[in-house]
């Protein structure tokens, strides 16, 4: 087996491994080529530093990297499922983590499903420990209220510089939250909670998510006051100490 850098490839391509690499995930995922470009700008992964496994000139996988200062994100590898048995996915983790040491990077994190055992067996055999657990909230019409806003194309949405809300996902029926800031000097005023009441009244009759990126004890309150359910699925944070 060889690895080759992401950059080598045309999205389409890469997008088609992706897809492959997920067969049977947790969550089906069918990525275009549309989508991994929104995912690699909304998540800073560095295609340069993403890696492709090769084997008999055939790709068996895929790992994105996103960087940040001396620390790097694992933010997705896949395998395609017949090369799953082979050695091919932990070839791959080993040369990513590999490149980050001569990066002279501190840090590499990661998250995964919890209900996936074979990923997390993978990275615990390779020091990886759990930092946190993360979960997601959903909510199929949250209460509206008025809010003067951007237009409807727009992604982020503010309230009086004082609460700011990134859009990550907007279809016909859903909205994705990615993220939720409250400038500090005024947070517990409610803000947020009226921004996101506002932003239910732009967007009416559509369900709102937020992934599965929010620390288990961070604001379970807020969301539920507003409406939203914990989803189902949960995942964790594991980080692996580099230096």
């Amino acid at each position: 087996m060889e690895i080759r850098s992401a950059a080598l490839y045309p999205l389409s391509g890469l997008a088609e491994l992706f897809t492959a690499g997920f067969a049977g995930y947790v969550i089906p995922m069918k990525m275009s080529a549309d989508a991994l470009a929104e995912r690699v700008a909304n998540e800073d992964i560095d295609l340069a530093l993403s890696r492709v496994v090769v084997r008999g000139g055939e790709e068996l996988g895929l790992a994105l990297i996103a960087r940040r200062g001396r620390e790097s994100r694992l933010a997705a590898m896949g395998i395609r499922a017949e090369a799953r048995s082979a050695g091919a996915g932990r070839f791959l983790l080993a040369h990513v983590l590999r490149d980050a040491r001569q990066r002279g990077e501190r840090r590499m994190r990661l998250e995964l499903f919890e209900s996936n055992a074979p990923a997390r067996a993978l990275y615990e055999g390779s020091g990886f420990t759990i930092v946190r657990r993360l979960v997601g909230y959903d909510c199929a019409k949250p209460a509206a209220a008025t809010l003067s806003a951007p237009p409807k194309s727009a992604r982020s949405f503010m309230l009086e510089q004082k609460a700011f809300v990134y859009v990550s996902g907007l279809t016909e029926t859903a909205v994705a939250i990615r993220g939720l800031l409250t400038v500090p000097p005024e947070r517990g005023k409610g803000h947020a909670r009226k921004l996101l009441r506002g932003l239910a009244a732009i967007f009416p009759d559509r369900a709102f998510s937020v992934p599965t990126l929010i620390p288990e004890d961070l604001a379970p309150r807020f969301f539920t006051a507003l409406g939203f359910i914990r989803s189902d699925l949960a995942q964790i944070e594991m980080s692996l100490d580099l230096a």
